[in-house]
């Protein structure tokens, strides 16, 4: 069965900035490359669905949601190029380190 759910969010602790700032990179470069929605950043308590790693990790921390697996289109389009979704992470991930060098301003 195909989920009516599609697109690509990032999960981060409601009271961290920097999650924040990261959350919002990584969602440019996964919708960049997988070219499905945005359902943009969400903001998450420790109550809410993974809060508890978000809140208790002692490091800025993110949950990315890149598809939606049980949706047959958003999973295809994943698996068309695994290595570009990869490069994608990369180098959200290089851009994030770079802002964390200047102290994310």
């Amino acid at each position: 069965m195909t989920s009516a759910a599609s697109g690509t969010e990032v999960l981060y602790y409601h009271r961290s900035w920097k999650g924040e700032k990261m959350a919002q990179i990584l969602l440019d470069y996964l919708v960049a490359h997988l070219g499905l929605p945005s359902r943009g950043i969400k903001p998450c308590t420790s109550e809410d669905r993974g809060g508890y790693l978000l809140r208790y990790t002692k490091a800025p921390c993110v949950i990315c949601e890149p598809f939606f697996i049980d949706n047959s289109v958003d999973l295809a389009r994943a698996q068309e190029d695994l290595p570009g979704l990869a490069r994608a992470y990369a180098q959200a991930i290089e851009k994030i380190g770079a802002l964390a060098q200047r102290g994310f301003q």
